[in-house]
């Protein structure tokens, strides 16, 4: 089997091919496009893909504090007969929550109590910013300068290296088995991407 991953950023892409290859082992990755923002204007091209050539997975993060994820997927098909191999599933609020939702593997790449770790990272206003502060206390320079932005700048969300660096942790220490009991929109999403079989 062939499934195609669109996503909204580089990061994203990381978590979705580190979910493919845990629960779809023998799945091909055919594709996986960076969508560069909103995915909402590809719906309707995914669907017709997902439809006569395989599955898709769309991975969007919710972005807005206090909407549903449910709501944000109704927004993304509406008006469309939704192919049944077409999965779009929903971040709570960012990709970054489902990264702090493996407190261990994350306290311990960075060298921190795991008590600083956030218990339920679904909750956050903003995780991109408490995943930022974290590595901004830990114990590796490295980590600290390059995904923290410079004290002085203060126009810099995240650090020079946060996108590969992040990623690096997703692919060779996140776990999302522990992940997914911390964060329920992830929960949700593996149940259904391990609802594909492969012939």
């Amino acid at each position: 089997m062939q499934i195609t991953l669109v996503v909204e950023d580089d990061l994203s892409g990381s978590v979705a091919k580190r979910l493919v290859n845990q629960y779809l082992p023998t799945a091909e990755i055919s594709g996986a496009f960076v969508a560069g923002g909103s995915i909402k204007s590809r719906i309707p091209g995914l669907n017709q893909r997902a439809r006569y050539f395989g599955p898709v997975l769309a991975l969007a993060d919710l972005d807005r504090p206090m909407s549903c994820p449910i709501e944000l997927v109704r927004e993304l098909s509406s008006g469309l007969t939704i192919a049944s191999d077409l999965l779009i599933r929903v971040a709570v609020l960012e990709i970054e929550s489902w990264i702090l939702a493996d407190r261990e593997s994350m306290a311990e790449w960075l060298g921190i109590a795991l008590n600083n770790t956030p218990r339920f990272p679904e909750t956050l206003e903003d995780p991109k910013r408490t995943l930022v502060q974290l590595a901004s206390r830990s114990r590796a320079r490295q980590l600290r300068e390059s995904i923290a932005p410079a004290r002085v700048a203060g126009t810099h969300r995240v650090g020079p290296r946060y996108n590969e660096l992040v990623s690096n942790f997703v692919t060779g220490h996140w776990n999302p088995e522990a992940a997914r009991l911390n964060a329920p929109s992830l929960d949700r999403a593996i149940a259904r991407i391990a609802e594909l079989t492969t012939p």
